[in-house]
């Protein structure tokens, strides 16, 4: 009996002493204020030390979202009443100093925008809003996390690119052969339009589609001459290929690079010279934003039975993980028309910026180059030229080599 009364002592002050514990370390927390609320559209974090450490997942099979302090907080979920976005919120305490959120959603959903405030330089606060994706941006999305080993502060670096022309560096080529980290390279080259989709007519009534084939054809042919590179045609012959199909080769190709081959059409009869082309949300000027406009509408026109969706998710996190190739894109070009000046084939119009379906790929540094207007008599008479394109195709590949060379050093 007095045995029995000793162990019902024990337990109650075992209870005791843990509830306790678990009362100081909610009351220290709230004393402090670091608190997460979520609501029907977003999470709100409070006072969030700025020594905190956030990890960030997005898991399957339930959708879910699952978020690592490294610190305590509160969390609060009271605040959710028919949400469009969760399902159910939870809350695991694995230990005093630490706090695991998960959030398990309906469908496919994503964090697309962030919102980071410095209160001083201890704290910080957060606010992350939701938003409903396709399963294959989810999917994107996942990776990108996965990738960045789901840090949530880093996720605030947005992309930062000019507008402007860019200064073109001094790039000498070096010798292939050194480089001994890859066995091969393999770059996705893109003649544009092809098939009932003829592209620009010259003044002369060449297409452009069986220009951009020819020139892409002698691009291959230069960088097969490297035993490192690996070219691949989206075709080699006159058919058509929707925008989203000229991607998704290049991605089943495992391409390095994309490189779309394009000719200009303007108003401007006058207009002359190649443009290099990489991705960005917003047009570097004017003309480049009717140009992209032009192209895009081309699987629009031609192919009325394919659903067009965006594979880009314009949020904080495809942003993120799009950083490193756009900033690939913007080297690549920049090489490109390094070497265009040093041969003086043409006149350099600069390193532009624009939305190109063709380009939106999340991974794969792209660049479509414009190499001239078909709306000029003159130039048209250049890209007819079997010995101009030849050229134009050996610089280009020069320019690639240079691009993967300097990448690897």
């Amino acid at each position: 009996m007095i045995q029995k009364k000793y162990y019902r002592v024990f337990f109650l002050a075992f209870i005791y002493f843990c509830s306790f514990n678990m009362f100081v370390s909610n009351v220290f927390a709230a004393k402090n204020n670091q608190t997460c609320e979520i609501t029907n559209t977003n999470i709100n974090c409070l006072n969030i030390p700025s020594s905190e450490v956030m990890k960030i997942k997005l898991l399957n099979d339930p959708y879910r979202m699952q978020i690592k302090f490294k610190n305590k907080l509160i969390i609060k979920k009271n605040k959710i009443k028919n949400s469009q976005f969760i399902k159910s919120v939870r809350v695991n305490q694995f230990s005093k100093a630490k706090t695991n959120l998960v959030i398990e959603f309906k469908k496919p959903t994503i964090i697309s925008d962030i919102k980071y405030y410095k209160i001083n330089n201890q704290s910080i606060s957060l606010n992350m809003y939701f938003s409903n994706t396709s399963e294959v941006n989810y999917a994107i999305a996942k990776h990108a996390l996965h990738k960045n080993e789901g840090d949530i502060f880093s996720l605030k670096n947005d992309i930062n690119i000019s507008s402007k022309n860019v200064d073109l560096p001094v790039i000498k080529k070096q010798n292939f052969n050194k480089i001994n980290q890859r066995k091969n390279y393999v770059v996705f080259i893109d003649p544009g339009h092809g098939g009932k989709d003829p592209g620009a007519i010259g003044q002369l009534g060449s297409l452009e589609k069986n220009i951009t084939l020819k020139a892409s054809i002698l691009l291959a042919k230069a960088l097969r001459k490297n035993k490192k590179i690996n070219p691949i045609l989206s075709r080699n012959k006159d058919i058509y290929l929707s925008l989203r199909k000229r991607t998704l080769l290049a991605k089943q190709s495992k391409a390095d690079i994309f490189v779309s081959i394009h000719a200009d059409s303007s108003k401007n009869k006058k207009a002359k010279g190649i443009s290099v082309f990489s991705l960005s949300d917003k047009a570097s000027d004017k003309e480049a934003l009717l140009l992209a406009k032009r192209e895009n509408e081309v699987d629009i026109m031609f192919n009325n039975n394919e659903k067009i969706k965006d594979p880009l998710i314009y949020g904080t996190l495809i942003k993120m993980f799009q950083r490193e190739a756009m900033n690939d894109s913007a080297f690549l070009a920049k090489n490109i028309l390094s070497n265009l000046e040093k041969t003086k084939l043409a006149v350099n119009r600069g390193h532009r910026f624009a939305g190109f379906t063709v380009l939106k790929s999340y991974d794969i540094p792209s660049v479509l180059i414009e190499i001239g207007f078909l709306s000029n008599k003159q130039e048209e008479k250049k890209l007819l030229n079997s010995k101009y394109l030849n050229e134009l195709s050996k610089s280009l590949a020069i320019a690639i080599e240079n691009y993967f060379e300097n990448n690897e050093n």
